[in-house]
């Protein structure tokens, strides 16, 4: 029976004590605004947990948060050697997603094909297809695809030792593959996703707008997710105000407040407290 613990630790009888800190890796966005946020300004540990699922949520209305969401996604692709990045894309087209990176001069071109993916789930239906050998009709899900894209994230991780961060631009077409309104597929779906995402590591977000999936597959997925950033819009006399909350962060410590959002050609963006001091 083991009843030392190591220096340092606390004694257990059956167990050894702790020595090292379990509470997991943390990333930092590298939007510093945001990062203050992330675990709070009077602690050491910031960052968003490894293995994290983000939920994004945001209106219909506004790009500010894939905006946000990319300008993240390309501080981290700039670590080339160490980083990996996949760009699910299904409500656009490849050239314009391009262009919302170019819009604000924001360069992906040093990255893509090296350590930056862009995979394109736009093209791809859910509907019946004929299969080339002619042997049927076979059905191609995007569900599927999804596990193809993070079974690929895994062997990426596993042959050249990287980290893998991704995003799924939206989930509008879970209504396409019925998951918007089959509850045991859905949550199978997300189970299997988690798991994946543990063993995987990295962060990886999930975009969708507001109001359209069903109430109760949105709530399904919400509580499936370790994080939830939560995006508004609102006019504020001539002015239209974006706005956007973490309400959702499991494994650090985040402030619990609406925050402005508005770019910056510092660091992409800038994130203000809306409190009026």
């Amino acid at each position: 029976m083991d009843i030392e613990a190591p220096k340092g630790g606390v004694e257990r009888i059956g167990k050894k004590g702790r020595d090292v800190d379990t509470r997991g890796e943390l990333i930092l966005t590298g939007i510093r605004t945001l990062d203050q946020k992330l675990g709070m300004e009077m602690s050491s540990r910031k960052g968003i947990p490894t293995g994290s699922l983000i939920l994004v949520s945001y209106p219909s209305d506004t790009v500010i948060p894939k905006l946000f969401i990319q300008r993240i996604l390309l501080n981290w692709a700039k670590k080339t050697q160490e980083n990996v990045i996949f760009y699910v894309h299904s409500s656009s087209p490849y050239d314009s997603v391009l262009k919302s990176f170019q819009a604000y001069e924001w360069d992906v071109s040093p990255y893509e094909g090296k350590n930056w993916y862009f995979e394109n789930m736009f093209d791809l239906t859910s509907s019946t297809m004929s299969s080339a050998l002619k042997l049927g009709k076979i059905e191609v899900r995007r569900r599927t695809y999804a596990k193809k894209i993070i079974d690929r994230m895994i062997h990426v991780k596993e042959s050249q030792n990287k980290q893998c961060f991704s995003v799924f631009d939206d989930l509008l077409w879970m209504k396409e593959d019925s998951l918007d309104e089959d509850a045991a597929a859905l949550i199978t779906f997300l189970k299997n996703t988690l798991i994946s995402l543990a063993k995987l590591g990295g962060v990886h977000f999930f975009l969708i707008p507001q109001g359209v999936l069903d109430p109760v597959a949105e709530r399904i997925i919400m509580n499936a997710a370790q994080g939830i950033f939560y995006f508004t819009r609102n006019a504020v006399g001539s002015r239209i105000k974006d706005t956007f909350a973490i309400t959702k962060l499991m494994g650090v410590a985040y402030v619990s407040e609406t925050l402005d959002i508005t770019p910056s050609e510092a660091e992409g963006f800038k994130i203000e407290s809306t409190a009026k001091i």
